[in-house]
């Protein structure tokens, strides 16, 4: 592979970044701040499955990132039969609390180490941007990337093949130059096939290749890019 790519991106939350993790200790500050009685186990998944939903929406273009932010909240409200909180205050809460949460998963940091030994490496992440500086200058693996694209910055989102422009512009390769990583179906693999990108699919689950998607690896764990000649 060090052949054949001149480039590697990666998305960021759950493929480097630890994002359940800082998802559920955000969650955890919110209930214990608006002293919300509702068991964290039950908060948690109800929140993921509201979430992504809106982030999904996000994707298609039928909601704006300012909508989104309230609306997770609302849904998980109604769902509970809560009334009368104030979802923006919780919104901007709970981003503050994630903001503090630079946790990666298990082998991010030695694997982009070692890559950045051979490539240029690029981060890019659907992400609210506030959010998303914070924690990346907070984690020691993002000094390894030359370039951080976000997508409130960027004034597009993945599967959008245009958000990968001011990465390859920095970096100064072609889209098929570059071998993009990451975890999502709908966002990451859908983008990469958009841009004519090599896709490696962070699969720690070992879910099934979704029709209509091909990547050209398929790993558990990230430390399987040294794997397989990969690289």
């Amino acid at each position: 592979m060090a052949g054949t790519y001149k480039a590697v991106f990666f998305d960021a939350d759950d493929t480097l970044f630890d994002y359940s993790r800082a998802e559920r200790t955000a969650l955890r500050a919110c209930l214990r701040e608006f002293g919300l009685k509702i068991g964290l186990a039950a908060c948690v998944e109800a929140y993921r499955r509201h979430n992504r939903d809106m982030w999904r929406a996000f994707e298609r273009g039928e909601v704006t990132q300012g909508t989104l932010r309230v609306e997770r909240f609302r849904r998980l409200a109604a769902e509970f039969g809560i009334d009368g909180l104030p979802l923006e205050k919780i919104g901007l809460y709970y981003l503050e609390a994630l903001a503090g949460q630079p946790q990666l998963l298990p082998g991010a940091l030695t694997t982009v180490r070692a890559l950045a030994k051979k490539f240029p490496l690029a981060l890019i992440t659907n992400g609210i941007a506030s959010v998303q500086r914070r924690r990346f200058s907070a984690s020691p693996i993002t000094r390894y990337f030359q370039a951080v694209v976000i997508s409130e910055e960027a004034g597009m989102a993945k599967p959008d093949p245009r958000i990968f422009e001011p990465a390859l512009r920095t970096i100064g390769v072609s889209a098929g130059d570059v071998l993009y990583v990451g975890d999502s179906v709908t966002s990451d693999m859908a983008a990469a096939r958009n841009a004519g990108m090599d896709f490696c699919w962070f699969n720690p689950g070992r879910l099934p290749v979704p029709d209509g998607h091909a990547p050209v690896f398929n790993i558990a764990r990230l430390q399987e890019l040294f794997s397989r000649r990969t690289m």
